[in-house]
């Protein structure tokens, strides 16, 4: 997600974890599940199924449900068919939203979501309504502690990633953050991780191409908006274009 629906989710998931870590492996099982079917079984060769397989680990998600979600995934193991589903809409306060599913029931997913707008106060879009404002690319995320270097170092940090396909770093809550190409991302981090950065998370997300203001007085109801969408057992990611988010 953006700050909002990626980083600060991560922050509150491993918090998450202890409250509700039925809901947060859950989530991981899907896109486990869903990266194992699309690509195969072996994190080696599915760069996907690495990616989702390292934040289960980070949240502490155990080596047999990784295992089990694997093989739902390649069809050793019978269960539902999962999906992914994408659905667009604009936020209380004016700001795009796009909101990543992972489900085996589109019409269960379909209505919490919409049922999320309607008592929120946002406006759900039709397809393409609001994803031509954003575009998807690889995002990797350092921890703070490991980008505190002298301005040498990161200077020559910064130098790896760019000559690796990083097309544009960030500074974002005290940590370093690179944007590549999909196609980009894998080589980017492993010159992350050989220039002795601690990958916070990589993945695919919907970036958004320019910012929007919430207006202040209206911040509150945005705020329970996304958190409402973040919530539901279904929704994987929600990305917003709204600045500081």
């Amino acid at each position: 997600m953006s700050r909002h629906s990626h980083w600060a989710k991560i922050k509150r998931g491993k918090g998450a974890a202890d409250a509700n870590r039925g809901v947060l492996f859950s989530k991981h099982a899907r896109l486990i599940t869903v990266a194992a079917r699309e690509s195969g079984g072996d994190p080696a060769f599915n760069f996907r199924l690495r990616l989702a397989v390292d934040r289960a680990k980070g949240d502490g998600m155990a080596k047999d449900a990784i295992d089990r979600a694997i093989a739902r995934g390649t069809g050793a193991s019978s269960g539902v068919i999962i999906e992914t589903v994408l659905y667009e809409g604009i936020a209380p306060g004016g700001a795009g939203v796009l909101i990543e599913c992972l489900t085996d029931n589109r019409n269960r997913a379909l209505g919490e979501v919409k049922s999320v707008f309607t008592k929120q106060g946002g406006t759900l879009g039709g397809e393409g309504s609001v994803r031509w404002q954003f575009e998807r690319r690889g995002v990797i995320r350092a921890e703070a502690a490991s980008t505190k270097l002298q301005a040498a170092s990161r200077e020559s940090i910064e130098l790896a990633l760019i000559e690796a396909g990083a097309e544009d770093i960030q500074e974002e809550d005290g940590g370093l953050v690179a944007f590549t190409k999909i196609e980009d991302l894998q080589r980017v981090r492993e010159a992350a991780e050989r220039a002795g950065l601690t990958i916070a998370d990589a993945g695919l997300e919907w970036v958004p191409k320019q910012r929007v203001d919430v207006p202040d007085g209206q911040r509150e109801q945005f705020e329970s908006f996304l958190g409402a969408l973040d919530d539901l057992d279904d929704v994987q990611e929600v990305y917003t274009n709204a600045s500081g988010y």
